[in-house]
């Protein structure tokens, strides 16, 4: 069990940076960008390369009434998900710690996980857990120093 926990510390965590137009080809973010209504521009996001894992938000809600709804691609180790997150609630000035409140309301839409990472959910979980913590208030945007976060799981 140490040799687990250590083995966590020394790989490298999540960090929030633009995406170079080496990893953009390498993941294939042009064919993700064109299936999302309207375009993406999003050129950032937040990843743990040791891990080969990123968090990357394509498209927030357009009206005020569904602008806390997030669409999100959650690469996992080879597996490109796609994600519903909605930011319920969140706190916290420029400079200082911050939080925020998210649900998931749907992992890879209506389809599930694929058969072959249904055993990894739980693992799955604690790496979206780990980069929202990164992403805190805004990925590179961010600006807030410590972050904490409450992922509430969807029906």
């Amino acid at each position: 069990m140490k040799a687990n926990s250590a083995l966590r510390e020394e790989t490298m965590p999540f960090v929030n940076e633009y995406i170079s137009p080496e990893d953009s080809a390498t993941y294939r973010l042009a064919e993700i960008d064109a299936k999302v209504i309207g375009g993406n521009k999003s050129h950032d996001w937040t990843v743990d390369r040791d891990q080969d894992i990123y968090l990357r938000n394509l498209a927030n809600g357009r009206e005020q009434e569904f602008r806390h709804q997030g669409h999100w691609t959650f690469y996992w180790k080879g597996a490109a998900l796609t994600i519903r997150l909605d930011l319920l609630d969140g706190k916290g000035k420029p400079g200082h710690p911050g939080w925020s409140h998210w649900r998931l309301v749907s992992l890879n839409g209506s389809h599930g996980l694929p058969l072959a990472l249904k055993r990894q959910k739980q693992a799955i979980l604690d790496d979206l857990k780990r980069a929202l913590v990164a992403y805190k208030d805004g990925g590179v945007f961010s600006k807030n120093t410590d972050y904490t976060i409450t992922l509430e799981l969807g029906d």
